[in-house]
């Protein structure tokens, strides 16, 4: 029995209600607003977070929850259920499947579960850390994959790295590595926790963003850090990985600095 058995099992129940919300709203193009930092949201981000948080204080009214909308809800100090009700925005208003419903559990700055939920693509991954992961509940791990010359490597918001620091590090990596995509936002560091795709990298994202992914490629075997090698999904960028190549690709991080 899992130790976060309950708060696994209603993860899903957030996820499902969530699905029930972007499903029906998805096809063609949506309406959107345009946030202060220039992203987009729409009626249905607000919306699934609204009803996620309630649901949340209901079932769990001593939890706290940080979402992407409305920001963080109860004790800073407390479990607290952090959320993004639809990641990948932009894909959603452009009638693109890659979205998804991020929804993770952090317990004293440590994240310890995650649930992906695209419905889109007909995806579900789940995980807690130290006790495995799922998609569509079949169980996952990372690759075994030692060499970068091997690996795949996914990359996203490309002009993002150059904007943030990193100059020539796509190239080099690219150039590095047998494979290269731009996948971007959650799916990338899913396919890592799959162990279809070895490495992926962001170099500006926010907290709500990585939580579910952090602790889902932990689940599956795999490492997560921020650019700079910090564990934690607080660092305002990300890279996963299998584990094998993470110190490999953290020197070539630094290298493009």
């Amino acid at each position: 029995m899992s130790r976060f058995a309950d708060e696994l099992a209603f993860a899903h129940e957030l996820a499902a209600l969530a699905d029930t919300r972007t499903t029906a709203a998805f096809g063609g193009r949506q309406a959107a607003d345009t946030k202060a930092d220039g992203t987009w949201v729409t009626a249905v981000d607000v919306d699934v977070e609204r009803t996620l948080r309630a649901a949340i204080r209901s079932r769990f009214p001593e939890h706290a929850v940080l979402g992407e909308e409305d920001g963080l809800d109860g004790p800073a100090a407390a479990p607290t259920w952090v959320i993004d009700p639809i990641d990948g925005t932009t894909n959603f208003v452009k009638g693109n499947p890659v979205f998804a419903t991020l929804i993770g559990l952090r317990i004293d700055d440590d994240d310890v579960l995650g649930v992906v939920s695209a419905p889109a693509l007909g995806s579900r991954w789940s995980g807690v850390v130290g006790e495995g992961a799922d998609h569509n509940g079949r169980p996952i791990e990372v690759s075994t994959i030692d060499r970068l010359a091997d690996a795949e490597v996914a990359f996203g918001g490309i002009d993002y790295f150059r904007a943030n620091g990193h100059g020539d590090l796509v190239a080099d990596l690219s150039a590095r590595s047998a494979r290269q995509r731009g996948y971007g936002d959650f799916w990338q560091h899913c396919l890592v926790a799959s162990g279809s795709t070895e490495v992926a990298l962001e170099a500006e994202v926010n907290l709500w963003d990585l939580v579910a992914v952090k602790a889902l490629v932990e689940a599956a075997g795999g490492r997560f850090t921020s650019l700079m090698g910090e564990r934690t999904a607080a660092g305002g960028s990300a890279l996963s990985s299998n584990g094998l190549l993470h110190d490999e690709v953290l020197a070539v991080v630094a290298a493009n600095r």
